[in-house]
């Protein structure tokens, strides 16, 4: 496929996020997308068929960057911190740039068929994604013995998109925030992985 097609493409789903994060997947045509885009309304057609397939897309796209889904990409599983890190720094980085989207299609998952039928469980198999994954370096003696491999998961979750939530939807803003950001989240996975950690195997 020309360079050109795969640019295309990404504008076109970088457009769906923005507008479907400003207005919900039932607010956003694919008229609106199109012009965000700066291309054809023929052209979202041509490509992903009808707004359903630009959900589809957009929803594949993000799965790489899911912490329950990336993990088995993850180049040293056995490494429990520095996999918890990186996933960590992916979760991240993503709800940055599309958090405002994934938020509104949260709720629109409950409220409109259409976006249910493409999201379906993705929540639900992310968490369990992960709670998988914790609930092996548990039994390998890397996480503690007393905790929940889903709750430990829910943690992390709820660590990662508080962070996010707490700098852009809360209102206080990357330049409010004193220190690199970077810093700061390293520091709260600190505390997570000092909290879950068998003694002597979070550091």
């Amino acid at each position: 496929m020309p360079t050109t097609e795969l640019d295309t493409g990404d504008a076109i789903l970088k457009a769906a996020a923005d507008l479907i994060g400003e207005r919900g997947y039932k607010g956003t045509t694919t008229r609106a997308i199109a012009q965000r885009a700066g291309v054809n309304e023929v052209t979202v057609f041509r490509r992903f068929g009808n707004k359903q397939g630009v959900l589809r897309a957009l929803a594949e796209s993000w799965a790489a960057n899911m912490a329950g889904f990336a993990v088995s990409a993850m180049p040293d599983p056995a490494d429990t911190v520095g996999t918890l890190r990186a996933l960590a720094a992916l979760e991240v980085r993503q709800a940055r740039e599309f958090g405002a989207a994934a938020l509104r299609l949260a709720f629109d998952t409950r409220s409109v068929p259409e976006v249910a039928e493409v999201l379906g469980d993705g929540t639900n198999d992310n968490l369990e994604g992960l709670t998988d994954y914790l609930a092996a370096r548990k039994a390998a003696g890397d996480l503690r013995a007393d905790l929940d491999a889903r709750v430990m998961a829910e943690a992390f979750f709820s660590l990662t998109s508080t962070f996010v939530m707490s700098r852009q939807v809360v209102g206080l803003g990357e330049a409010n925030i004193t220190g690199d950001p970077d810093v700061a989240l390293g520091q709260l996975l600190d505390i997570y992985l000092t909290g879950i950690g068998a003694k002597g195997a979070s550091s």
